[in-house]
């Protein structure tokens, strides 16, 4: 089936609005004027890395197990407010938890709103049921007034039965595709690509994944589908955030044990960390009605 992304305008939008097109044909492309345009979406996706200037970040997280006004476990229904809410903050980026949005052709979110200050969205699409199923993840970004789609792929999550030679082939095959300007992704679990060693009691960056990561990026996003609670995983944000980088994790809420328990502990779903620093950075999240948490950090 084909599929336009959730964040395409419908065509009866006006040419100097924020477009976001897919699916139209290079050659097809050379033939649209202004006047076509109300009839004719631009192709905006591409295989070209972007390059992010990242300084304000909203982040944005939810119950996972929560159905919304429209009947989806995603962030539709809230996304129009959230995207409003950030762009009047001030801010260039949005970062969402995982399992973010369920994709149909019936979702558009910006039929009813023009962003002036976001100039990316990262999210992840996912099929839901008994178990959800991750699917692409979409860093969607700004340039002109045309919306761009990038597509990303979770590699791996945790290390076990994962060999060295995949992690030392995503360090040198994949990171490269994830610095995004200032800013690198690390999706859920790849920041296991740092390793914690019981011997030495510290995180050791065995693969190199940390030292390839060139001076400008200042900053990680890393997206999470659910709250990771072994102790390592602190401790490996941290590492990543040494060389002068923040490192930002978000999550979903909602999760529960083998025992029925929902294990979301205190505080909002999401960690900050700075150059390293043992303290994590405290962002609380800031009054709104969408149903959702969300901070906003200035980096």
């Amino acid at each position: 089936m084909e599929y336009e992304p959730p964040f395409a305008r419908p065509p009866h939008e006006e040419y100097n609005h924020q477009v976001l097109t897919e699916r139209t044909p290079p050659e097809a492309r050379l033939m649209i004027t202004k006047k076509q345009i109300s009839s004719q979406q631009l192709t905006a996706k591409t295989d070209a890395v972007p390059r992010l200037a990242i300084a304000k970040i909203g982040i944005v997280s939810r119950d996972y197990t929560l159905k919304y006004s429209n009947g989806f476990r995603d962030f539709s229904a809230a996304l129009p407010g959230a995207l409003a809410l950030l762009d009047k903050e001030g801010c260039d980026t949005v970062l969402f938890s995982l399992f973010s949005i369920v994709p149909r052709r019936s979702f558009r979110t910006f039929r009813s709103i023009q962003l002036h200050n976001i100039k990316s969205i990262l999210y992840e699409e996912f099929t839901d049921g008994t178990k959800r199923k991750a699917g692409r993840y979409v860093v969607l970004h700004r340039k002109a007034n045309t919306w761009h789609q990038y597509v990303l792929h979770q590699k791996f999550g945790s290390l076990t039965d994962v060999k060295k030679k995949t992690i030392l082939e995503f360090v040198r095959d994949e990171i490269p595709q994830r610095i995004l300007g200032n800013g690198c992704v690390l999706l859920c679990g790849e920041t296991n690509g740092v390793k914690y060693s019981p011997k030495h009691k510290s995180v050791q960056d065995d693969f190199g994944l940390r030292q390839s990561l060139p001076r400008e990026v200042t900053v990680i996003l890393n997206p999470i589908h659910d709250r990771m609670t072994r102790f390592e995983m602190k401790l490996k944000r941290r590492f990543l955030s040494e060389n002068d980088r923040w490192v930002v994790s978000v999550w979903n809420k909602g999760k529960q044990d083998k025992n029925g328990r929902v294990r979301d502990g205190n505080g909002p779903a999401w960690t900050i960390f700075r150059n390293g620093k043992q303290k994590e950075i405290v962002v609380e999240p800031i009054p709104n009605q969408t149903g959702l948490e969300i901070g906003v950090l200035e980096i």
